[in-house]
């Protein structure tokens, strides 16, 4: 194994909207996660991540920045894609400054950064999108899948990306959940399992040069689609259906409130079904993950190789009568999160199981750590190095943030070891659950006249983490330029 003064190879992996309970490690017994739990036991497992917003772009921005939505600006997600915000220029990524430290930097599947920087080689992939239902000319933007993976595609076999939105535009497809017409190794997750293959194998070139790889999975994202041979892994008939599907929410924010209801048959029918899919799509994607993880084994990489996992956000699937994310209940905020050290970077006592509140844009400060680069000053996002080493902990607290599509509605998060306290602006009601006595979020707390104590605590702690995060990423960009276009007023009060 080549020398590189201590720096390992990193791999961030990311899943597309995977609930915390969906890893056999995490308390499932039936949804099938072999490797997910074999990296869980090797590594340390996380079982109070959350991640920093509530849907794709915005929660991948803070991914790669290590910065809070209020901070690099892309506060929401356009139902058009091309019109949502895009990075701003002096938003710097962590691999940008991996990249000037020496590392190779690469990229396959759905990263959904828009725009792309920071890699030396991509392969990528859009999202699934259920909404997408024609190969191009969809009024919500080009076709999700993306071009890359159709070429692959046309080479294994001419048409087969044709296929996938010939069956969008069926009646079956009317409710997004159905059998894929593609067979496993024409799936989009199969794909990008085969680019990161590739690009490991490549790696083997040049064993001196430190490299880091973000492996973004499509899956368990909708339409609940997976392949015909794990779709037939999960009978909907065994699924559970949600306790709370059918009961009344009245104490919540306006857009949460809703009167108890009957699930009719075809309800029922329906959430089982996309559960036994959701699970077969998650079973596909460890399996790609275990030929990963073997590859980096017999390429001699794997004890050389930093691993991270996570998700950007959760999936309500049926819970409360609800589907997709945008809310801040713990089915879409808690975050399956795994970080695997290699034994020669253990400098102490590795845990396996980490019970403490951390934020999952940390992934960004923690390989930046590892490689020896400094943490700049606008980075909010902490390493997790003192964690995996046995030599800290965190700071106790996380911030989630949302705005909704056309931006009439916003709200932040406050998790701490207890407590989530929400807040939705100075007419609306707020959310406040006490997880330790009530994990299931059935009761909010926030207008007990018995609780506003703590209320008016998390409000403190809310400010004072928004007051702590204001560093602009301009100030760090300024200074990187050259000084003949600095403008020498800047900064002078005028």
């Amino acid at each position: 194994m080549p020398e590189r003064c201590g720096r390992p190879n990193i791999i961030i992996i990311t899943t597309d909207q995977q609930r915390y309970d969906t890893l056999g490690v995490n308390g499932n017994e039936i949804c099938r996660t072999p490797n997910f739990d074999a990296l869980a036991e090797r590594g340390t497992r996380f079982t109070r991540a959350y991640t920093q917003n509530t849907v794709c772009i915005p929660a991948r921005a803070c991914l790669h920045t290590g910065r809070y939505t209020h901070q690099h600006g892309v506060q929401y997600m356009e139902s058009e894609i091309d019109t949502t915000p895009i990075l701003p220029q002096w938003e710097t990524t962590f691999m940008e400054r991996l990249q000037g430290a020496g590392y190779y930097t690469g990229a396959c599947g759905k990263i959904h950064m828009l725009e792309p920087k920071g890699y030396d080689w991509t392969r990528l992939s859009g999202g699934k999108g259920a909404r997408w239902r024609r190969q191009w000319g969809d009024a919500v933007g080009p076709a999700p899948l993306g071009q890359a993976y159709a070429r692959w595609l046309e080479e294994k076999r001419p048409g087969a990306y044709s296929e996938i939105y010939a069956q969008r535009q069926t009646a079956d497809y009317d409710d997004g959940t159905l059998i894929n017409v593609l067979p496993t190794e024409e799936y989009i997750d199969y794909y990008i399992g085969e680019m990161a293959r590739e690009f490991l194998r490549d790696r083997t070139q040049k064993p001196e040069e430190p490299w880091m790889l973000w492996v973004g999975f499509c899956g368990p994202h909708g339409p609940f689609d997976p392949p015909r041979e794990y779709a037939e892994m999960y009978d909907p008939d065994e699924m559970p259906f949600p306790d709370s599907y059918e009961l009344a929410l009245t104490d919540r924010p306006a857009f949460l409130n809703r009167p108890a209801k009957q699930a009719t048959p075809e309800q029922r029918r329906l959430v089982q079904t996309r559960v036994a899919y959701y699970y077969a799509m998650m079973t596909l994607i460890d399996d790609i993950l275990g030929n990963i993880l073997s590859d980096l084994e017999a390429n001699g990489q794997a004890e050389d190789t930093l691993i991270i996992s996570t998700s950007d956000h959760g999936e309500m699937l049926g819970d409360w009568g609800r589907w997709g994310k945008g809310v801040f209940l713990e089915q879409v905020v808690r975050m399956p999160t795994i970080a695997y050290l290699p034994e020669r970077l253990r400098s102490g006592t590795c845990p396996g199981r980490y019970d403490g509140v951390v934020e999952t844009f940390s992934l960004s400060a923690t390989a930046l750590d590892y490689a020896g680069v400094s943490r700049p000053p606008e980075m909010a996002a902490p390493s997790l190095r003192p964690i995996l080493e046995g030599t800290g902990d965190s700071r106790g607290h996380a911030l989630t943030e949302y705005v909704d599509n056309n931006r009439a509605r916003g709200a932040m998060l406050l998790t701490t070891d207890r407590y989530k306290y929400a807040y939705h602006g100075t007419d609306a009601i707020g959310e406040l659950y006490d997880l330790q006595e009530d994990p299931n979020e059935f009761r909010n707390l926030s207008e007990d006249p018995a609780h506003q104590g703590t209320r008016r605590e998390l409000s403190e702690l809310l400010l004072d983490r928004l007051l702590h995060s204001m560093e602009p990423a301009y100030t760090s960009f300024v200074r990187r330029l050259p000084e003949h276009v600095k403008n020498p007023l800047w900064g002078v009060n005028r």
